[in-house]
């Protein structure tokens, strides 16, 4: 028993290690977005993305989907602009820094929209490769505003960080770098920090597999009638590793352009069947030793 353990507890290491490396090589992937300017069509902005060296020119529509590569000149669009408005809605980036601010009065004040400061920006300093000089790579460098039938959208060169979207609803997105794939394109996604929305998909599915481990071991305890306290530590402890592994593919990076919830949920399922099917058999392997019969 301990040694199976032992093996289910190096089993959830190597996922943990294969969730890192997956993570490590799509943060790589995470091109440097150098400027956005007004598109080459109404509702789209071009973006400037450094990819291997070579400036490339994307297209993205208002609603923040990526539509292709945009050919054009290489070299920066002199038209890439530090303010934008939207009637007396402005947006200005802080340059040196990775901060947005929003004016109400046409430019006349300004408050901070958007911000990753402190530990957040550190986390992100620390996690992207060869970042170079933050004040230059890993800034709000551009912005570009427009009208929409609801409201407005902004878009923002994040440099290492990616592209930054806000939606007509006032919500606030790091889209990360485009890239192409079959059926067109997807983002690389940027860092995900403590501070962003956390899937609610992580916690159901911990309580999911944690919950199916612990019911099947009291389940098949009460129906046999067995009730051995290293039948009950095995069980804990095979829920614990089942509970790890489903955060594990709960959080998975994606690779490619295929999302991690893809690859995540095979790796829950196989946890998830192999776990109930492996506490059903522990707690059977665990039978009461008769006293021997007097003849």
């Amino acid at each position: 028993m301990p040694a199976l353990l032992a093996v289910l507890a190096g089993t959830c290491v190597g996922l943990s290690h294969v969730s890192g490396n997956s993570r490590v090589r799509s943060l790589e992937s995470v091109h440097e977005v150098l400027a956005v300017t007004q598109g080459t069509r109404t509702g789209t902005v071009v973006i400037y993305v450094l990819e291997h060296g070579q400036e490339a020119q994307w297209l993205i529509d208002d609603s923040g989907e990526a539509l292709g590569r945009e050919a054009g000149d290489t070299g920066l669009d002199v038209t890439a602009s530090t303010t934008g408005c939207a009637g007396q809605t402005c947006y200005r980036v802080a340059k040196t820094a990775m901060r947005v601010e929003a004016s109400q009065d046409g430019g006349a004040t300004y408050q901070v929209a958007w911000e990753v400061s402190g530990e957040d920006y550190q986390v992100l300093l620390e996690g992207y490769p060869d970042v170079g000089d933050p004040a230059e790579h890993l800034a709000s460098k551009y912005v570009v505003v427009h009208q929409a039938a609801t409201g407005h959208v902004v878009f923002v060169a994040n440099g290492r960080d990616g592209l930054l979207y806000r939606n007509v609803k006032g919500e606030w997105r790091r889209l990360g770098s485009p890239a192409s794939g079959e059926g067109c394109c997807y983002y690389v996604p940027p860092l995900r920090l403590a501070s962003d929305p956390q899937p609610g998909l992580s916690i159901y599915a911990i309580g999911l597999a944690v919950g199916a481990i612990l019911v099947a071991g009291v389940v098949t305890m009460a129906a046999r009638r067995r009730w051995r306290f290293t039948a009950v530590v095995a069980v804990v402890v095979l829920a614990a590793l089942a509970g790890y592994g489903a955060k594990l593919a709960a959080n998975f990076p994606d690779v490619g352009m295929f999302p991690g919830q893809l690859y995540g949920l095979g790796i829950f399922s196989v946890i998830f069947v192999s776990g109930i099917a492996l506490t059903i058999w522990i707690v059977g392997e665990h039978r009461s030793v008769s006293p021997p019969s007097s003849l």
